[in-house]
């Protein structure tokens, strides 16, 4: 009595099997683990109530542990419950007594951090800022090789990335996170300016960056975290800017020349037209084709016939890369009135020798 009493009591799941697999006894405990009334179970035979266990590792540890009458432990996971159980099997007089425990908070807790190491390892190399936060309070849970290398191969995991980079906050990145955790939708940025201590040394530095922040979702639909991807695109803005600045001096230069100049893409479609060469024609069009260039811009030949536009000295440097020079032609303008202008053509190349642009320029035969 005190045994049964003792073990009606225990915290741990009590079933005793007899020598053929039989119930033989089953406390309260165990009705709670195994969510079954013992009444349901006792006399019946083990394998007959758990079928789904045969052939696995937990019925050779049992048949092990009966037919040698040696103590036993192992772990199982039982499908119809969704869970894993403890089990340490111990042979008493020809029968099993089996002690089990729910340890399915454990077993759960070892293979995520499993999955967690396997996804920190594939990520850890790949060429692209990679960053995982935790909570509202975004912590920073991860950081990839190329992450820590944004700030000096610091490593900030534990810190929220408000406390990890306070410059976040009044730049409105801080704000975005928040967004995304509560909306649960991604957000995508592109050439976002970030001015922040790289090193640590209290010096600030401008850098852009291609950014995406993916909420990750748990198994029950809530927003546990964020996965945030960076790619430092500094020196492409810098490029950006430098040719735009460039842009602009030369349209400031060729505004200020005396002749007309047209400028085509390496395709031959027009991009740009000065004032000198838009007065000329009396028109300005942008993205013109080559075989529309006589059309368009009513080009003749000396003698008043429409100019073939194959023949034209910038279609000639657009199709066969020719440098032409001292050529003649006539423009009809929209208001009736023609002038003949004598002009050059040529294809530009870069340090490569690849066709960038071609250029035509032009003055008018007094």
């Amino acid at each position: 009595m005190a045994t049964e009493l003792l073990l009606e009591n225990t915290s741990d799941a009590v079933l005793c099997l007899s020598s053929d697999w039989r119930y033989e006894y089953v406390n309260r405990a165990a009705e709670m683990l195994l969510r079954r009334k013992r009444d349901s179970l006792l006399g019946r035979s083990h394998w007959d109530e758990y079928p789904t266990l045969l052939g696995t590792p937990a019925e050779e540890h049992l048949r092990t542990a009966m037919g040698r009458q040696s103590t036993v432990t192992f772990e199982q996971f039982i499908p119809g419950l969704y869970a894993w159980h403890s089990v340490t099997a111990v042979p008493n007089g020809g029968k099993l007594v089996l002690f089990c425990r729910d340890v399915t908070d454990r077993v759960r807790a070892l293979r995520e951090e499993a999955v967690r190491e396997g996804v920190r390892s594939v990520l850890e190399h790949v060429p692209v800022a990679i960053t995982v936060t935790r909570g509202p309070e975004h912590r920073i849970e991860m950081q990839n090789e190329f992450s820590r290398a944004l700030i000096q191969g610091r490593n900030m995991e534990g810190s929220t990335v408000k406390s990890a980079l306070p410059e976040a906050v009044e730049q409105g990145f801080i704000a975005l996170l928040d967004q995304v955790f509560e909306s649960r939708k991604a957000f995508v940025g592109t050439d976002m300016s970030l001015v922040y201590d790289a090193d640590g040394s209290g010096t600030q530095r401008q850098a852009y960056f291609d950014l995406t922040y993916q909420p990750i979702f748990e198994t029950d639909g809530r927003v546990s975290g964020i996965l945030h991807m960076g790619v430092d695109v500094t020196e492409r803005r810098r490029e950006k800017d430098l040719l735009a600045r460039y842009a602009a001096e030369r349209d400031a230069t060729l505004r200020q020349l005396s002749e007309g100049v047209i400028i085509t893409d390496a395709g031959g479609r027009i991009t740009l037209v000065n004032e000198r060469a838009a007065h000329l024609h009396g028109v300005a069009v942008l993205d013109v084709p080559v075989d529309a260039y006589s059309a368009t811009y009513q080009l003749l030949t000396l003698e008043g016939l429409p100019y073939p536009p194959s023949e034209l000295p910038l279609a000639r440097a657009v199709l066969h890369d020719e440098f032409v020079e001292n050529a003649r032609w006539r423009i009809r303008r929209p208001d009736g009135s023609e002038v003949t202008v004598e002009g050059s053509a040529q294809p530009v190349f870069d340090e490569r020798q690849r066709k960038i642009a071609c250029v035509l320029v032009m003055r008018p035969l007094h």
